[in-house]
């Protein structure tokens, strides 16, 4: 016991030391100690995988063996991610090698959220949820869900249901002690739609099902709308839903559902009924188009109310806007026909852009728009909501910059220094990395280059904050994962820190 105390106490004083990224020196140890491994793979949770041979374990950020080599033929591109590395072969392993689960044959490796369950070490975005299933005897088999690295509960025979937007499980709160529940049982209920396990989300809500009948509730299970719509067409905003009712009719093709008109609700009360069917969220606000109520009448042969043919601004509460803040400036809707026709204005109302703009991107930090002079030039316009400021930016990077600066990695007025349209897998903005990580991505280029002494093409890293080129040949490079950049360099991996530093 004594000694597993002093092993826990030593990796816990390791991960405070190394939390921020290594020095020179420390990253030279590294990799003096990881030279003669086959494999190496990305640092996370201040572990990597390493193998040699057919053999794989975990090493720390020192290069210490911390789960010693004994797996073997496993996901080589497995993290630990919250405490936990899954592989279908291992199972379930906490930062110290301790298997989690009985063993049983893994029947999946589940993480959320990602629209369905998936192999966890190939999911694009990380979430605190996990679950396993392992099959304890043909026909039988039990749930294992993990919550921030720890067994929350398990399941028999049966499956959760999750919130893929939040990753929270479904559960109920019966006499103070919280229940969670699963898919079999639900169907025992009556309730008959999960698709591969999961209830559509909708914010922090469930679109569920019951006798055919679409209703939404809470993660506790509360019913937030009844069960009694035909259809489920919904958007979330700012703690608001808009429910979206459809149009069916019997056409060429079969049964064809046309949505008419879009509900308000708030806090499970009606805030704004026969508004748009095709409502656009920009950030805390809602914007309806407006419908053409005698193409409506014409090709549907329905009659829609004249409040669905008028464009207008809401807030999540229902108060109409005449225009939407952004920074000290605002977007004026124009009332005219012509859709998306908005104006850029100061407070005063004067125009910072000559001529009307359309809403491409809204998000919390920035907005891209359109106008006639920017859709000629092949460029958008994005509006910094903290300065007001407008730059015109090639259609090539819009994307990519967008995600950097809403996320806080990038000012607009950097963007130049970046290079951001000579895109390349460094510099793409990944959700599950930190943001820190993220930022060296985007700091650090990998171009091709060509030598002349070997005759061959290398890939060359170039740190574009000072200009700086780290003069070797690399045969790949990688990206930036807990803070080390992983590179495969004279036919070995290694690390570099965040000032290209660490091979000799």
């Amino acid at each position: 016991m004594k000694r597993i105390v002093i092993t826990l106490l030593a990796a816990m004083s390791f991960s405070s030391t190394f939390a921020a990224s290594l020095n020179q020196k420390q990253t030279e140890l590294l990799n003096e100690k990881v030279k003669d491994y086959d494999y190496v793979g990305n640092f996370s949770d201040n572990r990597a995988l390493v193998t040699k041979g057919n053999k794989s374990g975990f090493i720390n950020k020192s290069g210490d063996v911390v789960i010693p080599l004994q797996y073997e033929n496993v996901n080589k591109e497995g993290m630990f991610r919250n405490g936990l590395w899954f592989d279908y072969k291992v199972g379930v392993t906490d930062t110290m090698g301790r298997n989690l689960v009985p063993q049983g044959k893994v029947l999946s490796i589940m993480c959320y959220p990602n629209g369905s369950f998936t192999d966890i070490n190939n999911a694009s975005v990380y979430k605190p949820t996990a679950v396993v299933q392992i099959e304890t005897e043909p026909g039988k088999y039990t749930s294992y869900c993990f919550e921030n690295g720890k067994l929350l509960f398990t399941l028999s025979n049966d499956s959760p249901i999750v919130n893929s937007n939040t990753g929270e499980f479904l559960s109920t709160t019966k006499k103070g002690k919280k229940e969670y529940v699963g898919i079999e049982a639900l169907k025992k209920q009556g309730f008959d739609y999960c698709r591969n396990g999961m209830a559509i989300p909708v914010g922090e809500y469930l679109i569920m099902n019951k006798n055919n009948k679409y209703g939404l509730v809470d993660m506790n299970f509360n019913v937030l709308y009844p069960f009694e719509r035909d259809n489920m067409d919904i958007q979330y905003v700012d703690g608001a839903v808009l429910l979206t009712n459809v149009f069916v009719r019997d056409g060429e093709t079969g049964r064809e559902s046309y949505p008419i008109s879009t509900t308000l609700y708030k806090g499970g009360k009606l805030v704004a009924d026969n508004l748009d069917c095709l409502p656009s969220v920009y950030g805390k606000n809602i914007y309806f188009r407006g419908t053409d109520i005698e193409d409506a009448k014409k090709y549907l042969g329905i009659n829609l109310p004249a409040s669905v043919g008028q464009r207008k601004v809401l807030t999540s509460n229902g108060k109409e806007l005449k225009y939407i803040s952004v920074g000290n400036n605002r977007l004026k809707l124009l009332d005219t026909q012509a859709a998306d026709t908005w104006m850029f204005e100061d407070a005063k109302g004067n125009a910072l852009i000559n001529e009307p703009v359309s809403v491409s991107i809204f998000g919390n930090k920035v907005a891209v728009v359109e106008s006639e002079a920017s859709t000629n030039s092949n460029k958008l316009i994005y509006i910094d909501f903290a300065t007001g400021d407008t730059v015109w930016v090639p259609e090539s990077e819009s994307i990519n910059l967008f995600y950097y600066v809403e996320n806080g990695l990038l000012k607009l007025s950097d963007r130049k220094k970046y290079d951001l349209d000579n895109f390349n897998s460094l510099c793409s903005y990944t959700k599950d990395l930190s943001k820190k990580d993220n930022e060296l991505n985007l700091k650090f280029r990998k171009r091709e280059d060509y030598s002349v002494s070997t005759k061959k093409y290398f890939n060359k890293l170039v740190i574009l904050e000072n200009g700086t080129s780290i003069n070797k040949e690399f045969q790949d490079i990688k990206t930036f994962s807990d803070e080390l950049l992983r590179v495969k360099y004279n036919n070995r991996w290694y690390f570099l820190n965040d000032k290209g530093e660490g091979i000799k």
